[in-house]
């Protein structure tokens, strides 16, 4: 059996049910609150919170340089690279032209096509010198441009003609961005 209650306990204990519910309500909104502006100064780990550096942010995989409204996303920042450059191209040498890549470097002509491929005519693989894939084979005298993406020990960036030779790996490409793009 249930107990009878007075209208008047009745009334007590709705107004106190909902004082309580009321405080729960803004005691998780303030708290919610605080927790949001916590994460952005950075005391809540890396919790989507991109970390700022010479221009550049980190989205967990990627740097990402942002120029206006243009992204361009790179596997090493700027500071973890030391390889100098022996080439004079500039955006404007690919700017509108069919680019050929040459790759052996594991996600180095993904790396060119994000960069370059907005300002590039076109670009697509190739071989260069003769090969066994079925690609078009190119050389230095007869591509708009091409560049060739070989994995080695020793790091390095050269022209010739309009060919590129990259060799080392993915931070030799990331180099070899950063001086077409004009990013230092």
């Amino acid at each position: 059996m249930s107990n009878i209650r007075s209208l008047k306990d009745s009334s007590q204990s709705e107004q106190r049910r909902k004082r309580i519910g009321g405080i729960v309500i803004v005691a998780l909104l303030l708290l919610s609150t605080v927790g949001f502006a916590l994460s952005i100064v950075g005391f809540g780990g890396n919790a989507g919170v991109d970390d700022e550096i010479q221009g550049f942010s980190h989205n967990g995989q990627y740097w990402v340089y942002t120029v206006g409204s243009q992204k361009y996303y790179f596997t090493y920042h700027p500071s973890e690279i030391n390889i100098t450059s022996e080439i004079d191209k500039t955006l404007a040498d690919f700017g509108g032209r069919q680019v050929y890549i040459d790759s052996e470097i594991t996600g180095g002509a993904q790396e060119i096509y994000n960069s370059l491929g907005l300002y590039a005519g076109k670009i697509n693989e190739a071989c260069y010198g003769s090969c066994d894939r079925d690609l078009p084979e190119k050389s230095c005298s007869d591509a708009e441009a091409l560049i060739v993406l070989r994995e080695s020990e020793i790091e390095s960036i050269t022209e010739n003609e309009s060919c590129v030779f990259v060799s080392g790996n993915l931070r030799t490409v990331d180099a070899f961005l950063y001086k077409v793009l004009g990013i230092n």
